[in-house]
């Protein structure tokens, strides 16, 4: 049996699953937890993946990691040790580029118009320190 590993808080909508099901296939699995990435992201998820594969008696082919941007960098880095690809969700957007709101959670955060999911396979920021202006 194929896993997909949620990492979030947001349930599965049936257009998420839907698409989903339409690239890894129709008997996929999807498990959602919230967990808590810790020092380590890398062995936390890793770790997730081990239970899960466990519990199911299947093979966790992807993981959806809700995450902010540093430990999305080290997941996405070390992804090879994983052994799932790492996807994310990506919004419908407007003319102006803004995420289409489509609702709000129980908690009254805005829930977004699911477009697509993407493979994570590199992510870069480019800095400098930003200096008095003269």
């Amino acid at each position: 049996m194929k896993v997909l590993v949620r990492i979030t808080r947001h349930p599965l909508d049936a257009a998420r699953e839907a698409f989903l099901k339409g690239v890894f296939g129709s008997d996929l699995k999807v498990v959602t937890d919230d967990i808590r990435y810790g020092d380590d992201a890398v062995t936390s998820v890793k770790e997730l993946i081990q239970k899960v594969e466990s519990e199911t008696d299947g093979k966790v082919v992807a993981v959806e990691a809700q995450a902010p941007f540093p430990t999305l960098i080290r997941l996405v880095d070390r992804q090879c040790n994983l052994g799932a690809v790492l996807i994310r969700a990506e919004f419908e957007r407007d003319e102006s580029g803004r995420a289409i709101v489509v609702g709000k959670d129980e908690s009254g955060r805005d829930l977004l118009k699911f477009s697509h999911y993407e493979v994570l396979e590199k992510i870069v920021f480019k800095t400098k320190k930003l200096e008095p202006m003269a």
